[in-house]
């Protein structure tokens, strides 16, 4: 119950705080939304879980921000970076991994919102001329989309990293200290089990 109670927690944490990466006055793209769906499986092996935390923020934040036609391109390309790094991260978990997810994912955002933009034909036409140009014009987003993902998965890493570090140094603490505690309250048990 208390478990569930803490994910529960946890999981409207992180949507809050990304939803308002998205709001808060930021250079364009430059938001920890591709980096958590990238993240999301380090954090949980449930690839469903993994898809409701950067889709949840995104739809929270498209609410303040107006709802789009473009939508469900931009939402797919999240899901596909998710799926991607469940994928990976499930063979073998390292950061070698996390940033070549990251890297493939700010591509794959970019490749599939633009081919959306281009066929909405409202900005550029839809000849071979109008898609290239709508991927030159896109390019400074790209830098920043790719900056931010790497950026913000950088920090998420740490901070994991961190916490994990203090969590083990906690608990091999508890353990020590509870060891310790048993040698010295019941020694007959400690002589026995060094020699059994």
């Amino acid at each position: 119950m208390k478990k569930t109670k803490q994910k529960i927690v946890l999981f409207f944490y992180l949507v809050g705080l990304i939803a308002l990466s998205r709001i808060i006055p930021h250079p364009p793209n430059f938001t920890p939304v591709l980096a958590m769906a990238v993240f999301m499986p380090y954090l949980t092996r449930d690839l469903y879980s993994s898809m409701l935390v950067p889709l949840s923020a995104m739809f929270v934040s498209d609410l303040y921000l107006g709802l789009h036609s473009s939508m469900f391109w931009v939402y797919s390309s999240i899901l596909l970076g998710t799926t991607l790094s469940h994928y990976t991260m499930s063979m073998k978990k390292t950061y070698v991994h996390l940033g070549s997810n990251a890297l493939l994912s700010a591509t794959i955002f970019f490749v599939i919102t633009n081919f959306a933009v281009w066929m909405s034909g409202t900005m550029y036409p839809l000849t071979m001329d109008g898609l290239l140009l709508c991927y030159t014009m896109a390019i400074p987003f790209f830098g920043n989309t790719l900056a931010g993902t790497l950026f913000y998965v950088s920090l998420l890493g740490l901070v994991s990293y961190s916490a994990t570090n203090i969590s083990r140094r906690y608990t091999d603490d508890e353990e020590t200290i509870t060891s310790s505690l048993n040698v010295i309250a019941f020694p007959h048990r400690a002589t026995s089990r060094s020699f059994g």
